[in-house]
This record gives C-alpha cells, structure tokens and sequence, in this order.
C-alpha cells in the first residue's frame, strides 16, 4: 500500500473532513473488492487482495453450510461452487440465515439448469409447508400433562 497522506495541521477542519471522506472511499472501494467481486484499489497487492476474497467466501460458504445443513445435502458436490460463484458478485447483507435464503433464490432463478428434485426441494426448503396447530385431542393431552 502507498504511503498515507500527511495529516491536517491543528484546527483544519475542511482538510481533515477531506482526509476523512478520502479514507472512508478508499475503505469501501477495498470492502467491495473483498466481499463484492470490485476491482482492486490502486496501492493494493491484486494477488492478496484475491486470496483474502477467495479465503472470506469460503469461510461464508462453510458458515453457511453449517446454519443451512440441508443446503450442501440438497445440492451435494455443487454446492461448493455454486456457493462460490453467488458469493463473488453478492455481499452479505444479512444474517448467515438471510444469506443461506438468498442463496437458494439464487440458485432456483441463475445458479445454472437443477435436475427436477433438486429445485423441488430447494422450492420445499424455501416455502415450507405450514405447521397445523394443535387439534383439540393434542389440547386435551397437553392440558392433563401439565
């Protein structure tokens, strides 16, 4: 990375809210390069910079994984990839539960042509069917046991 600007003298106030602005772009353009498939800044090593984005959507993917079990079971070998090529151009935005929902969107609308019980069950994964409530029997027995 280059070397940082010289800061402000005392009591400049526009150079520092300028130095702040300078930093916070710079912040973010590093951030979408990470977690968002951005370019790379200028002053950054590409290389590294690709490996720690490799590394972070991996470890999303496995976080993922481990909050959605069902996910890496539906999809078998492909969810590994399919994970990977979502995350690359998607940002978290969410908890690891919105991203595992996102993710499954994403696979049902663009993530590539799914044999039939694949996407149905990824549909059933997404939509579950509804939980009845209780009848009046299981009532009754809960009433008694409790």
């Amino acid at each position: 990375m280059s070397d940082p600007p010289a800061a402000p003298a005392p009591g400049d106030d526009r150079a520092l809210a300028t130095a702040r602005e300078r930093l916070a772009r710079r912040q973010e353009e590093l951030l979408a390069a990470l977690v968002a498939g951005g370019p790379v800044p200028p002053g950054f090593d590409p290389v590294q910079v690709r490996a720690q984005s490799t590394g972070l959507a991996a470890k999303r993917r496995d976080t993922t994984a481990k909050v959605a079990p069902d996910l890496p079971r539906l999809l078998g070998p492909r969810y590994g990839p399919l994970f990977l090529d979502y995350a690359r151009t998607r940002p978290q935005t969410g908890g690891y539960r919105a991203d595992a929902r996102s993710f499954a969107a994403w696979v049902l609308t663009g993530g590539g042509p799914l044999a039939a019980d694949h996407r149905r069950a990824l549909e059933q994964w997404l939509d579950p069917a509804p939980v009845r409530p209780p009848g009046p029997l299981a009532r009754l027995r809960r009433a008694l046991r409790g």
